[in-house]
């Protein structure tokens, strides 16, 4: 059955079924999953067992025909949390669940403008708003359907939460985080990246994003993934192309400039004035910068030798192809916890002196990385 068949008729579980097996067949990055898993039957017939409220068909057929962007992210992020749950050894069961809170998670972004979600776009405080409540949009229409509460509209409600509580929209850490959600928390991240980043960079991107975020989801989903990719990375690190030294140099500077510029400011006020360092806001700020210089730690770069890193690779394609996304996925980060303090700065209420110490450090940091 062609795409374009598809667009005859309601969305079915029969056509999801149907359009799920052209992406594992049709799509290079689905290979891999493909490749790991004995049989496609389980999770094919995950869709077609998943519950499908008449009323939700609609949404999902108004999706395929007005918003396909939406619905093809939909479906290859299922197949992605399918194939997690599988590897997770999830009864039958809980694999329908999980095929119906994938396919329904971005129900939400249905209401939401599409300029807003258009990549690039710059957000202002109140669209950003907007976007980020579109998970509870998303809870709020499935708790409705007995057959998907609370079960299926949880999971849909954490699927932008992360386990080191800095996801949205409520912050939830850990095992306040239910399976399914930490299942297609996984799951959306990795579609994201696929969607962005496969053409250019395989799976080394990923790869790296995967290492770098043991902290946000769980170590054990993503090592089912790791393993996937190292058994089978359909583009290495030298196929990306010329890589600059000069460039990435220039972005290690400005990532160890971002770590200098905020611990010199908290260290200054810890001495000279402990309660401003004590402050929800700043604390927070200290904590997430503090994170992520541990997560490049553990991942074999230390935050005060960034530079120095690149010293002597300037000829080693692969190595500095590495450096590049291990860079990119921090400045990434760094952007990420920009993001959180504007959703979060209203309840990490500060004085006058502490909104003043993020606000500069904010200011600065935003010109490192548009540099």
């Amino acid at each position: 059955m062609s795409h374009d068949e598809h667009s005859v008729g309601s969305v079915t579980q029969a056509s999801l079924r149907d359009r799920a097996r052209e992406i594992l067949d049709g799509e290079p990055r689905f290979q891999l999953l493909r490749s790991a898993l004995p049989s496609l039957d389980q999770l094919l017939n995950a869709f077609y067992a998943m519950p499908l409220a008449p009323a939700l068909a609609r949404k999902l057929t108004l999706a395929r025909e007005q918003r396909p962007e939406i619905y093809e992210h939909s479906l290859q992020m299922t197949l992605i949390a399918l194939f997690l749950a599988i590897r997770s050894r999830l009864p039958d069961c809980d694999l329908a669940a999980v095929a119906a809170a994938g396919m329904l998670h971005d129900l939400g972004e249905l209401d939401v403008d599409p300029e807003l979600l258009r990549p690039g776009r710059r957000l202002e405080a109140a669209e950003l708003r907007h976007v980020y409540a579109h998970p509870m949009t998303a809870y709020l229409i499935l708790k409705e359907y007995p057959q998907y509460h609370p079960q299926i509209s949880s999971a849909v409600f954490e699927h932008h939460e992360r386990l080191d509580g800095s996801g949205y929209p409520r912050g939830l850490k850990g095992g306040e985080i239910g399976p399914v959600g930490q299942i297609l928390m996984l799951a959306e991240a990795v579609t994201t990246l696929f969607e962005k980043s496969w053409r250019t960079h395989g799976a080394s991107r990923l790869s790296v994003m995967l290492k770098m975020n043991r902290h946000k989801f769980n170590p054990e989903l993503i090592d089912h993934l790791i393993g996937l990719l190292h058994g089978g990375e359909p583009r290495g690190l030298d196929s990306l192309g010329e890589v600059s030294a000069e460039v990435v140099v220039a972005q290690l500077d400005q990532l160890a400039e971002i770590f200098r510029n905020w611990h010199g400011a908290y260290q200054g006020c810890s001495v000279d004035t402990p309660k401003v360092a004590e402050a929800p806001l700043v604390a927070f700020v200290n904590e997430r910068i503090s994170g992520l210089e541990q997560t490049l730690l553990e991942t074999g770069f230390h935050p005060d030798e960034l530079a120095a890193l690149a010293a002597g690779i300037e000829n080693d394609a692969v190595a500095l192809a590495e450096m590049q996304l291990m860079v990119r996925e921090s400045r990434w980060q760094v952007s990420d916890i920009l993001n959180e303090v504007r959703r979060r700065w209203t309840e990490l209420q500060a004085d006058a002196a502490g909104r003043a110490l993020v606000e500069d450090w904010i200011g600065r940091t935003e010109a490192l990385l548009q540099g």
